[in-house]
């Protein structure tokens, strides 16, 4: 990723990354159908002969809809296609995936001032889906958008002067982001070097709205976007329609123009039923994990409309060091080493592998942890000592599988320890916000993370760092805040040598210290999802992308 004297992420962790999902996806089809998607998407705007009028999906449940609070793969796989930033990645399989392209912005960046100084200018003539034109102050006011919507993506932003100042009081600008609408210029100003800024610059919370754009969930109401794609309507839990931007004109090199006219969405949550969809020919494409009990079927009878992928990803319990009896650092440990990992890989009817670390092993900062080997006998012991014995525990989950199984196994698990725990799931729709939210006081529960870019600041920054602790919308489940840790989080982030033995020492050791030294989470798997769809689709070739972000792009899908 150019030029040399930035980063994102790691140039060596992206490629390798990248690299490595390639290899995985080789290893559930066919490696030529991985090389001819990059080559065709790599395109960009292209799909002449390609085009057809609706693509009917079976889809999970959106948190929201409204870029600046979506946080989920449901909501951000379909704004990928639709609310755009000034970077963003390749639409490609493979380790061109993790590539950051410019988007809104002619180019990438000016760079200046050892880093902390990034330039953009506008591309020309570019407008909204409603007609408006983009201005370069749009992206100054998405930002503060951000913050007087308590979006959960503030704490990306931290590391522009004025931006946290801004965040408390909500008044007047943020002093480091200094726009010109004449010129179309963007200047950001970062209070110190970030390592991880343009991948920052390409997450849906910097995607541009109009400046207009209440400071509210807009959802349900829409937003005028800027890429190949218009939110049409959504309705919560029940289905949402997606069609063109009659003001994208193929103008942005690297974004598909995309081959369907519209993209209905049905929203099913039960993975029995969404399977159902597609297998009754009223569904092109499920979401949804294929049922573990349907797997080895739809393999057999199906296979030639399957696909299996493992993106980054970390299934885990948080642990709340706020709430008893997961305040105390013996308690923490017991549960981790009462919970047998091998055994729970049949939640996911094995298509997992277990794990300790927090980081998965796509990347080359991750270095396994095997420190907690199931012992129940041992798990018993430390709760005894922690004098916790006894107390009520609410476990919660999602009320779907896998989540449902492995809250409720939580549970069991909790119980053999001498607990009182009862669970407590769910719609997934609003799960996230509430475990999130600091007055549910959620002690124990289900959470899983997909990164939102391929470095491990996503991970550890985002998910244990004690200074990003939120109110509401708090990504920080278990409120770890660990001071020492905290400390060594904040200057890896802010080391330009990310690839160096250092840094990448560094982010093990961080793991160490969170997952060993204090229980901060019990991480148990890292898992393999599945595409299936109907009969009339193209799903070979240069027709399937599976990003290495965003999963699959129904942007570059044919039929046949």
């Amino acid at each position: 990723m150019q030029p040399r004297f930035r980063r994102v992420g790691a140039l060596g962790a992206i490629v390798a990354l990248a690299a490595a999902f390639a290899v995985l996806a080789a290893g559930c089809g066919s490696s030529s159908k991985s090389s001819s998607a990059t080559s065709t998407a790599a395109a960009g705007a292209s799909s002449s002969g390609k085009t057809f009028a609706n693509l009917r999906v079976t889809w999970d449940a959106p948190d929201y809809m409204d870029p600046g609070l979506a946080y989920t793969v449901a909501a951000w796989q379909v704004m990928w296609n639709v609310y755009e930033g000034l970077v963003g990645y390749s639409h490609v399989n493979g380790p061109a995936g993790a590539k950051i392209v410019p988007y809104l912005a002619k180019s990438l960046p000016t760079i200046t001032n050892g880093g902390k100084d990034y330039k953009f200018t506008l591309r020309k003539g570019l407008k909204y889906s409603d007609g408006t034109l983009v201005k370069a102050s749009d992206f100054r006011a998405t930002i503060e958008r951000d913050y007087k919507i308590d979006s959960p993506g503030v704490g990306f932003f931290s590391a522009i002067q004025g931006a946290d100042q801004f965040g408390k009081t909500k008044k007047g600008h943020i002093s480091g982001i200094v726009t010109n609408d004449a010129a179309g210029t963007i200047e950001i100003k970062l209070s110190h070097p970030e390592g991880d800024m343009l991948n920052i610059l390409a997450t849906e919370f910097a995607a541009f709205v109009p400046a207009k754009t209440p400071a509210s969930d807009q959802s349900t109401k829409g937003i005028p976007s800027t890429g190949p794609y218009m939110v049409q309507s959504y309705a919560p839990n029940k289905n949402f329609v997606v069609v063109r931007n009659p003001n994208f004109k193929g103008q942005i090199p690297g974004i598909p123009a995309g081959n369907p006219d519209k993209v209905t969405g049905k929203i099913i949550t039960d993975p029995t039923q969404a399977l159902q969809q597609v297998l009754s020919g009223q569904s092109d494409y499920d979401f949804q994990p294929i049922p573990t009990d349907r797997l080895a079927e739809v393999k057999q009878k199906y296979s030639d409309q399957l696909h299996l992928y493992t993106p980054a990803n970390t299934y885990y319990y948080f642990l709340n060091v706020r709430t008893p009896p997961f305040d105390k650092l013996q308690v923490r440990q017991a549960f981790n080493y009462a919970i047998d990992r091998n055994a729970m890989l049949k939640f996911f009817g094995g298509l997992a592998q277990p794990t300790q670390n927090i980081l998965p092993p796509n990347y080359p900062e991750y270095q396994k942890i095997d420190f907690y080997k199931h012992d129940m006998a041992k798990a018993k012991q430390l709760v005894k000592q922690s004098g916790t014995t006894g107390m009520k525990v609410t476990v919660y989950g999602v009320n779907t599988d896998p989540s449902k199984s492995v809250t409720e196994y939580a549970a069991s698990v909790l119980n053999q320890l001498g607990y009182k725990a009862n669970v407590k799931l769910l719609a997934h729709g609003v799960y996230f916000t509430t475990i999130g939210n600091q007055a549910t006081k959620a002690q124990i529960g289900f959470a899983d993370w997909f990164q939102d870019y391929p470095s491990p600041i996503d991970w550890f920054d985002v998910l244990f760092n004690g200074g990003r602790i939120t109110q509401t919308h708090n990504n920080n489940y278990g409120n770890a805040n660990y001071p020492a840790v905290n400390k060594e989080i904040d200057a890896l982030k802010a080391n330009p040598n990310a690839s160096s033995d250092a840094v990448v020492g560094g982010w093990k050791q961080v793991d160490k210290k969170l997952i060993v030294d204090n229980a901060a989470a019990a991480p148990y798997a890292n898992r393999v999802f599945t595409d299936f769809f109907g009969p009339k689709v193209d799903a070979s070739g240069g027709c399937y992308v599976n990003h290495v972000l965003y999963q699959w792009d129904f942007s570059v899908i044919c039929m046949k």
